[in-house]
């Protein structure tokens, strides 16, 4: 509506916005508090303001007293109609609304998660490529370094593990879990919170996605992609049995529990080495897995949380 009346200067906008109530803006003199707001106009300030009294108040507050003042034909109606949007604003404002929900997010709540008691000492930001189920790497660069992330709180199925279907029919669940990860992710940031690292330097976060702000540790499990990894934190378990009731993900037949995958896989790797005759590495220290490595963190996985 400012468009009705061009000549208004900076000063009557100001003191529309400094208008706190629809009577002022209608016509009736408003009093103290409003009249507060305008500050020290003169010694002697009355104690009431109309709203063309107030706009003379203000433009001389800035110096522009000199300026004319107009009221066009119509600018009344308009100063009514802006009062009825007052009181939106006041409530988007109040509310911290923004065009983008998602882009504006800022620290997502912990509560629910296994930070909840302790918190986050740092955080991990950017696009990730995902290893696995519940591994990622953040701001992976040209020389395929980058930072590791390991989802805590939750165990998803190793790449290479096979589960089976109701019917008995195998398939790939390890890579199912991946894509679901993927899925969840697509092109966006995401942003891990964490206090710690694991024995092999990965920072063991909760990770959302910046865009949507999804918590993706539980959607993971609320996905039966990834399983509450109990050992060190019960935060997804009811996700968990939420997931098993609906038949989701692995759920939906049989599978090994991911911990139990890898301990049957170590008993049959060290019976292997028992038979046959393997050179021992010279070093011998843990070390994670290079960034661009295209498995999973199969022996990795079991490093305390």
């Amino acid at each position: 509506k400012m468009a009705s009346f061009p000549t208004f200067s900076r000063g009557i906008v100001l003191a529309v916005l400094s208008v706190t109530t629809a009577e002022a803006l209608t016509g009736t003199a408003f009093c103290t508090s409003a009249a507060a707001g305008v500050g020290a106009i003169s010694a002697k300030r009355p104690s009431c303001y109309s709203p063309r009294s107030l706009a003379t108040a203000r433009m001389s507050a800035l110096g522009e007293e000199d300026k004319p003042l107009q009221f066009h034909k119509g600018a009344r109606k308009a100063l009514k109609e802006l009062s009825s949007m007052v009181p939106v604003v006041i409530a988007a404002a109040s509310l911290g609304m923004a065009p983008d929900m998602g882009a504006a997010m800022g620290t997502p709540d912990l509560k629910g998660t296994p930070l909840q008691r302790t918190g986050s000492s740092f955080v991990v930001e950017g696009v990730p490529r995902i290893v696995d189920g519940d591994t990622i790497v953040i701001d992976e660069g040209k020389g395929g370094k980058g930072e590791r992330v390991r989802l805590l709180g939750i165990d998803a199925p190793e790449s290479k593990q096979v589960c089976k279907e109701k019917n008995g029919k195998e398939y790939m669940c390890g890579i199912e879990s991946q894509k679901k990860l993927q899925q969840l992710v697509g092109n966006d940031k995401v942003k891990c919170l964490a206090n710690k690292r694991d024995m092999y330097q990965r920072v063991l976060g909760v990770c959302y996605d910046v865009r949507t702000g999804v918590d993706l540790n539980k959607a993971m499990v609320d996905e039966g992609e990834a399983i509450a990894y109990v050992q060190y934190s019960k935060a997804y378990l009811q996700d968990e049995q939420d997931a098993q009731a609906k038949k989701a993900g692995v759920w939906r037949g049989d599978f090994e529990k991911p911990w139990e995958y890898r301990k049957l896989k170590r008993q049959a790797s060290q019976q292997l080495k028992s038979t046959v005759k393997i050179p021992k590495k010279k070093d011998t220290a843990a070390k994670a897995p290079p960034a661009d490595a295209d498995v999973g963190d199969d022996e990795l996985d079991d490093a305390p949380q």
